[in-house]
């Protein structure tokens, strides 16, 4: 494709950036299936993708484009959005790549990112497994403390995690709830059908029943919500047990300072709580003994946490100016766990033959000592079989996860796409000249949510709605297969989205 002229001096930066990415990708092709191999298959898709990107708002917004303009997001935004998120998506692939290499890593943490790899790939396994997600590639890199960084253009997702995980391994159990962010992203957005409609609700006001049932701060923490739910089920008591040292890290006033976007401390840990409560329900009863043994130690912890910092009785929610009780937003979040369990989530609930990292102990003195000499156990076990890898097929067109542990849908797609039918043929059109509503370029822009990941454009997506006219909660994915050799516009790539869309901008 030829390039159109950028305007200075985004043609330098755009085009750089590129040339870096695709220069580094071609380390991608031959050789066997690595880390390193999979990490420069990235970079090469991303070489493409981003391409595309610049390309297609260049065509439409440049003067005389087809677009419809947004004036409070001018070109020169809109380019420099996308080529702060092309250098973050470079810089994760890269120290992915050099955190593994002999000359600037210790030998403890090459041995602690194939941990990580592992405990990834097993915390994504049962989503994959029940048909949520599509096959995925999970890279470990160290970074300060624990994140994802999803990249719309190919399936693979980046855990960052913190060096100190190198000496307590029981850090890395927050890999469950990284992954969670995945799996929310993945399932909250459906591109098959009633597109319009779904556009439209999104961008349209809670509906006034909706919103008097679930209060905007309560909205406002649902995706961390699910990803605590998520580690809850993958990881059993010992996510709780990590979620309380955490907490009491923190300053005593944070117990109840309201962020805006994670739930509150205060109330937090009631959500894997209630989780580990509803899950054992479903189990064994030798298994259902040890779960509720391992709650009820947790809620006692925490109780005296509480009474230790002073028993506070009410917040103040982010931007709000009336104090809400800590009772009131208790039994509403312990609803909103239940529905997110009753929903796309129900299966991994009622999976009673699916081992947990942790799972307690029967006699209530050991249940949480127990849940730490389990998830080490766990650890141990995870050895020996090859890692999933992105692998390039049909000469280099198609990227596709190989050697998945379980059969799924999905886990391929054209080199250079979003990953959404929907907005991969958004793309091609506004790239042949087609003229596009901003609604429409601001989707591609956007690619899920690749673009506010870290506050790279500044566009909010809205919250998720919830109500009688749309489908339930929490539907999963269902994936078609690119053919061989196919198009962007052919309706190749598979179809559920780019496992992006949040309820809430990226921290």
């Amino acid at each position: 494709m030829q390039n159109p002229s950028l305007p200075d001096p985004s043609s330098l930066k755009a085009t750089s950036l590129v040339d870096i990415a695709a220069e580094l990708g071609r380390h991608s092709v031959g050789g066997g299936l690595t880390r390193r191999r999979s990490a420069y298959t990235a970079l090469h898709c991303l070489a493409v993708f981003a391409r595309k990107q610049f390309d297609f708002l260049i065509k439409g917004l440049q003067p005389g484009g087809a677009f419809e303009a947004d004036p409070r997001y001018p070109l020169a935004f809109l380019l420099e959005a996308t080529a702060r998120q092309t250098s973050f998506d470079i810089d994760v692939l890269l120290r992915s790549i050099s955190h593994r290499e002999g000359s600037s890593s210790t030998a403890s943490m090459r041995q602690t990112l194939e941990l990580a790899d592992r405990l990834a790939t097993a915390a994504i396994a049962p989503a994959v497994g029940h048909g949520l997600v599509e096959p995925t590639v999970m890279l470990t890199y160290f970074q300060k403390s624990p994140t994802i960084r999803l990249m719309p253009y190919a399936p693979i997702a980046v855990i960052g995690i913190d060096f100190s995980a190198v000496g307590d391994r029981n850090r890395l159990a927050a890999i469950a709830h990284e992954t969670g962010h995945h799996v929310y992203r993945q399932i909250t957005v459906n591109y098959l059908s009633n597109l319009d409609e779904q556009i439209e609700t999104l961008a349209a006001p809670a509906p006034q029943a909706e919103s008097e049932r679930w209060p905007s701060w309560l909205l406002a923490w649902e995706e961390e919500i699910f990803a605590d739910i998520y580690a809850a089920l993958i990881a059993g008591p010992i996510a709780a047990l990590g979620l309380h040292k955490v907490i009491l890290t923190g300053r005593r006033d944070s117990l109840v300072e309201d962020d805006g976007d994670h739930p509150l401390d205060a109330l937090r840990p009631q959500i894997l709580h209630t989780t580990l409560r509803m899950m054992a329900e479903k189990r064994s009863a030798e298994q259902r003994a040890a779960l509720l043994t391992a709650t009820e130690a947790l809620e006692a912890a925490w109780r005296q946490t509480l009474k230790d910092h002073g028993s506070p009785t009410e917040f103040l929610p982010a931007g709000g100016d009336a104090p809400v009780s800590l009772g009131e937003a208790e039994a509403l979040l312990c609803n909103l766990v239940e529905e997110m369990l009753n929903g796309a989530l129900a299966p991994l609930a009622a999976d009673a033959g699916r081992a947990l990292w942790s799972s307690g102990a029967v006699e209530s003195l050991a249940a949480l000592a127990s849940c730490e000499e389990q998830f080490a156990e766990t650890c141990r076990a995870l050895s020996g079989s090859p890692l999933p890898e992105l692998a390039l097929r049909d000469r280099n067109r198609v990227v596709a996860v190989a050697r998945f542990p379980v059969k799924g849908e999905g886990g391929r797609r054209v080199v250079g796409e979003i990953g959404d039918p929907h907005l991969d043929e958004l793309r091609e059109a506004g790239l042949a000249g087609a003229a596009l509503a901003a609604d429409r370029w601001k989707a591609v822009f956007l690619a899920g949510d690749w673009t506010t990941q870290e506050g790279g454009s500044g566009i909010k997506p809205p919250v998720m709605r919830r109500s009688a006219t749309r489908r339930p909660p929490y539907t999963p994915y269902r994936y078609t297969t690119p053919s061989s050799g196919g198009t962007s516009s052919g309706g190749t790539a598979r179809a559920g989205g780019s496992g992006q869309p949040r309820s809430k901008a990226a921290k």
